[in-house]
């Protein structure tokens, strides 16, 4: 036995992106009636197949407002005779509806409410990468000089007149030859690395205020009064004569 769930003309009907598409102005064979709105320039009628869920208060479908609105559900089914197919139209039977040239007519007594939908505008910030500050370190050569103290040798030779008696020691063969050394000092060089600086990088988060815009819709109410008087009445509270 199929299940049978009670859905009230005004049923609220949301895409499966969570975006609400319209609400539901009557039932026909297979399908849920959406008249034309902010979404939907003309009447849609969408298909039972297309339901994912239904609660008292809304109805799901499989398909994103999106797709939805791609579909070539303005047109009108070949059948539209009165059928529950698991659903049931709760419609009181004296509210009738005409659709005719985009114009509907209501010959009910109750309080009409025509929501009027406008877009909010609305920003986030998310993090972007603007770029990268790069620290690079180059080796350059220079010449240097140091003066270093160093110490050397001199020999000196001088020759002293003596009169005196020659020794043994002074006829030794071993006197022949003296070598007398001679030092001096001589510049080793070498090299040892210092930190001599260091470079310190951080960042500062600054705030700032930008100015961003974009393109909002609204929907705009306007109401003709066909009476005796013949004045039409604007949402601004303006009155004019219908052309």
């Amino acid at each position: 036995m199929d299940q049978e769930w009670i859905v009230q003309p005004g049923t609220d009907v949301y895409g499966s992106d969570g975006q609400k598409i319209g609400k539901v102005d009557d039932i026909q064979d297979g399908y849920l009636v959406l008249h034309k709105g902010f979404f939907f320039p003309k009447d849609h009628y969408i298909p039972f197949s297309a339901i994912a869920g239904h609660t008292d208060d809304r109805i799901d479908l499989n398909v994103s407002s999106e797709q939805a609105t791609n579909q070539d559900w303005d047109r009108v089914p070949t059948t539209t005779t009165t059928a529950s197919a698991g659903y049931v139209d709760t419609a009181p039977v004296a509210d009738t509806t005409v659709a005719y040239d985009n114009v509907q007519t209501r010959t009910d007594t109750d309080n009409i409410r025509v929501p009027v939908v406008e877009e909010e505008l609305t920003a986030t910030t998310r993090g972007v990468e603007r770029g990268a500050v790069r620290v690079e370190t180059h080796v350059t050569e220079r010449e240097e000089t140091l003066s270093v103290p160093v110490t050397e040798e001199r020999v000196h030779v001088e020759r002293v007149a003596v009169n005196r008696e020659a020794t043994a020691a002074d006829l030794s063969e071993d006197h022949a030859t003296i070598d007398v050394p001679v030092y001096g000092e001589e510049v080793d060089m070498q090299k040892r690395a210092r930190v001599v600086e260091e470079v310190e990088i951080s960042k500062d988060a600054v705030q700032e205020t930008r100015q961003v815009g974009g393109t909002v819709r609204r929907e705009d109410v306007e109401v003709v009064d066909t009476t005796v008087t013949g004045v039409d009445t604007t949402t601004d509270g303006s009155t004019r004569r219908p052309r």
